[in-house]
């Protein structure tokens, strides 16, 4: 095992919730799930599902580090709670209320 593989492990480690405590980079998540149910409810749902899930994530790949670990992680146990009904839609707007709500109570 590598060094580096070693540190993503140890970085990696999970919590009860099956949440990464430690996560040093966007999380890959199960949106598939998610996109195949909301294309059972109309088929137009499909395309736009996974298009928006890719966007999220391209953002969250850009602003990961300036989020803080314990919104990370508090935002990643809250996009886990429901099994196969992850997304990086939920998981950006979680993350950018937390820092906006704290923008705003410094004012």
């Amino acid at each position: 095992m590598t060094k580096k593989r070693a540190f993503r492990l140890a970085a990696g480690i999970v919590l009860g919730t099956g949440v990464a405590a430690l996560a040093q980079e966007v999380p890959t998540l199960d949106v598939g799930t998610l996109c195949q149910a909301e294309a059972k409810q109309s088929s137009t749902l499909a395309g736009p599902c996974m298009s928006d899930q890719k966007r999220a994530r391209e953002d969250l790949v850009k602003q990961w580090a300036q989020f803080i670990p314990d919104d990370r992680t508090s935002c990643l146990q809250m996009v886990n709670t429901v099994p196969g009904m992850q997304s990086y839609v939920e998981l950006l707007t979680c993350l950018e209320m937390k820092r906006d709500a704290r923008a705003l109570s410094k004012k």
